[in-house]
């Protein structure tokens, strides 16, 4: 009797997490709820309390739904190699390409925003909320999180160049990403949202020492005119 009631709560919730994401919260009456989950509103109340604790409930699940895969990727780039230590235990840390990685998170995210986007949505519309931009906060803070870790890691093996700044730089992927899921969602127009990833991608590959170095022999005088003067 548990795992069918959980079940079935569990279908309730992605029924009204649906209903959310199409109306928003203001929106979204009782009535459609009840039409969408096929629970009257005495069972809705019973089982969330309010609208407004449903509407949190399901904003937890869709990140259950959506998270997972992201941290999957920063998981395998961060686990591929790991720094030996001084008495020489562990392995020597692999390089990191974090352009690459960063990409693949990209695509995951224009994938997820045809459905929506829900953090950015409830940023949006409940900014006034605490209770909701609390873990909307909670969702930007461990998405920054893992992309700086995967920025440190690669400055650490020496993919990106020392001089770049992880937290900087995953600030900047983090506030893209929250645009992107805005943009892949409302845009009709296919190419936009895959050049801006794209040029995201560029911004982060100019960090690599190898990009460095060319920029500085592209600005040094020709070793030919010296040899002349």
């Amino acid at each position: 009797m548990s795992r069918n009631k959980n079940a079935d709560l569990d279908r309730v919730l992605r029924a009204a997490t649906l209903v959310f994401l199409e109306r928003g919260f203001a929106a979204t009456s009782m009535s459609d709820l009840v039409a969408a989950t096929g629970m009257n509103r005495a069972g809705l109340y019973a089982a969330f309390g309010s609208k407004h604790q449903l509407y949190i409930t399901a904003l937890g699940r869709y990140r259950e739904d959506t998270e997972p895969e992201l941290r999957a990727i920063a998981r395998r780039a961060l686990d591929a190699g790991v720094p030996a230590g001084p008495s020489g235990d562990g392995v020597a840390a692999e390089p990191l390409d974090a352009p690459r990685v960063i990409g693949d998170l990209l695509d995951v995210v224009a994938r997820q925003s045809k459905s929506g986007g829900f953090i950015v949505r409830a940023a949006v519309e409940l900014a006034d909320d605490p209770a909701t931009m609390r873990r909307v906060q909670e969702a930007w803070t461990e998405l920054e999180r893992d992309l700086a870790a995967i920025l440190a890691r690669a400055v650490e093996t020496g993919t990106m160049d020392a001089e770049a700044d992880p937290d900087r730089l995953a600030r900047t992927a983090l506030v893209f990403i929250q645009g992107a899921l805005v943009i892949g969602h409302a845009d009709e127009e296919e190419g936009r949202l895959s050049d801006a990833a794209a040029g995201l991608v560029d911004l982060l590959a100019a960090h690599s020492p190898s990009a460095t170095a060319e920029e500085i022999r592209s600005h040094a005088p020709d070793e030919a005119l010296l040899n002349e003067s």
